[in-house]
């Protein structure tokens, strides 16, 4: 558990210290039609992640794929705001994250964690699947913030 700790604290690092060292070149513009977006799905992502302490400790569980559904249904309205706000070619940061949240989401269902008393033992590909899905949603604000800043 301290090594998928490691990894998410350094992917959240990389990520803010991508949006804060950008070395544009003065000629980048913000964007009046997208500068909102971060601020905007921020509180929500957040809201969206918000869970209580260890409800992913048991992978299988109910309260577990509940939290996860929510997560699911946040990115995937954040997926629509993108891609009507210029899509990859705005956020491109944000949108690979979202499509790995999404193939996590897919692989938590296809690998039938719901309910798998077996989906915590080693071996078993559902907690990567759970770290992925929280991992990347918690991402998902420094990503849009690093986008943004680039515009």
């Amino acid at each position: 558990m301290q090594h998928r700790t490691t990894i998410a604290v350094g992917l959240l690092a990389t990520l803010l210290l991508t949006g804060c060292s950008s070395s544009g070149d003065g000629n980048s513009k913000p964007s009046s039609n997208n500068a909102g977006l971060g601020a905007e799905w921020a509180p929500k992502l957040e809201a969206a992640t918000t869970a209580a302490p260890a409800v992913c400790n048991k992978v299988g569980d109910q309260a577990c794929a509940d939290h996860l559904t929510d997560i699911a249904l946040a990115v995937g309205k954040l997926d629509s705001a993108v891609n009507d706000a210029g899509g990859k070619s705005v956020y491109p940061q944000t949108t690979a994250l979202i499509a790995k949240n999404s193939t996590a989401v897919e692989a938590y269902t296809t690998h039938e964690c719901l309910g798998d008393e077996n989906a915590g033992i080693s071996g078993s590909p559902c907690p990567d699947d759970v770290q992925t899905i929280l991992s990347t949603a918690a991402a998902l604000p420094f990503a849009l913030q690093a986008d943004e800043a680039t515009q």
